[in-house]
């Protein structure tokens, strides 16, 4: 199940993965506030209401172009890993990927992160739910 159309679901996360960092390397120092800042959690609910978006658009795409049964989960599962493993990096080397960001911006980066990550494992639940559902 987990193994079919693999180079799809890995082409996928990496794009998903590179479409965030690229993201958070333009606009992050004009979209994170340190953690300690008034706005932050604003900011935060903004951040992920517009990731829960993007992520339901993307694992519904997949699902369109993967017809195998469980394929937003597949995603999911296999995006998750693989951009943990790359984020891994991406927080340790942060000063070379992210120089605009400050330390509590980076900070405001992981915990959007951890997050993202979290609703990356829990949209293809909702999505499997509504197809049982019988819903569009």
């Amino acid at each position: 199940m987990f193994t079919e159309r693999i180079g799809l679901a890995l082409l996928f996360s990496f794009l998903v993965w590179l479409g965030a960092t690229m993201f958070f390397v333009l606009f992050g120092e004009l979209v994170l506030a340190d953690p300690g800042e008034q706005h932050f959690f604003v900011n935060f609910l903004l951040l992920e209401a517009g990731t829960f978006v993007i992520l339901y658009a993307v694992l519904s795409l997949y699902q369109k172009l993967d017809r195998s049964r469980y394929a937003a989960v597949k995603l999911g599962i296999w995006g998750s890993a693989a951009g943990l493993f790359i984020d891994t990096f991406s927080l340790w080397n942060h000063s070379l990927i992210f120089p605009k960001l400050s330390q509590g911006q980076v900070i405001a980066f992981a915990i959007w992160l951890v997050c993202a990550y979290a609703m990356y494992l829990m949209i293809p639940l909702i999505l499997i739910r509504k197809e049982k559902q019988g819903t569009p």
